[in-house]
């Protein structure tokens, strides 16, 4: 079995197949680079290191192993979870190099320009410069593989396990660092709005609606008249508006929401497929 699979994952309907198939070999080709291909390049770079540290220590080893675990892991995600979930892709590959220029590339590149010499030395050098360029290219190619998978949006995606995020449109009345936005996975949609507050989390709301309590979904437009209305409010008192537009209405059980989008037509047939999925997926032996 591949470590990426080649066909469409997550998805027994021949013609999304066949609509989403040069999207995911695109996607899957740069997804081998930025998961295998870079990593395990690194991995190779920081066994240079050992062979360039002659006369070094035992201890010398480890920062091959640094290199090596963040990878294999990076790479073993992908036969699971990992594989449908594209926007961790490009968070997945920036963790794992960091790991690797921390644990191996780093300490590894010191051990070998302390214990060689001459040309042995400027060797190292070059091998550093090019793990820090392997490092920006997997996550590159990370990020653009998500590109290619989802941009743009088309309704056939949401006849796939993928999970999917879309920004909200939302205003505020005065300068802050907020957004908002829907998340769509395989049990039903969530959306959420947050204050970004430096490194810290900040002020945060999120609400879910799972498919088994989502009974329609339709799109409107919001009228002119008020120009913003309240939608959300934070914790810290941070109020979000929407603005006169397209919105999504979501009726579940006895309650309704509203939410502002950029195209509420497309995302109504995203929730809509994907509620399709669901259903056939949990009717499956």
């Amino acid at each position: 079995m591949p470590l990426i699979p080649q066909a469409v994952p997550a998805t027994a309907d021949a013609r999304v197949d066949r609509v989403l198939r040069p999207r995911w070999h695109l996607a899957r080709t740069r997804l081998l680079w930025s998961a295998v291909v870079f990593p395990f390049a690194v991995v190779a770079i920081c066994l240079v290191f050992l062979g360039l540290a002659t006369g070094a220590r035992d201890w010398a080893a480890v920062p091959a192993l640094g290199a090596a675990v963040p990878a294999a892991v990076g790479a073993l995600r992908l036969r699971g979870r990992g594989i449908t979930d594209p926007p961790s892709w490009l968070p997945t590959a920036f963790l794992v190099a960091g790991c690797q220029l921390l644990l191996g590339v780093i300490p590894g590149f010191g051990i070998a320009v302390n214990a060689a010499t001459g040309a042995a030395a400027g060797v190292a050098g070059a091998l550093f410069a090019s793990a820090w360029l392997c490092a920006g290219g997997s996550c590159l190619a990370a990020h653009r593989a998500h590109r290619a998978l989802l941009t743009p949006l088309v309704p056939e995606l949401g006849a796939t396990g993928f999970h999917l995020a879309v920004p909200a449109r939302i205003a505020i009345t005065a300068p802050a660092p907020v957004s908002a936005s829907i998340a769509i996975g395989t049990d039903g949609v969530r959306w959420s709005a947050r204050f970004h507050r430096g490194r810290s989390a900040g002020p945060r709301v999120d609400f879910a609606v799972p498919f088994a309590r989502l009974h329609d979904v339709a799109a409107v437009t919001l009228p002119p008249t008020p120009a913003l209305r309240p939608w959300v409010t934070l914790p810290d008192g941070t109020v979000l508006y929407a603005q006169p537009g397209p919105a999504l209405l979501l009726r579940a059980d006895s309650a309704e929401w509203m939410i502002p989008v950029h195209d509420a037509v497309l995302i109504r047939e995203l929730l809509l497929s994907r509620k399709g999925w669901w259903v056939r997926a949990r009717s499956r032996p």
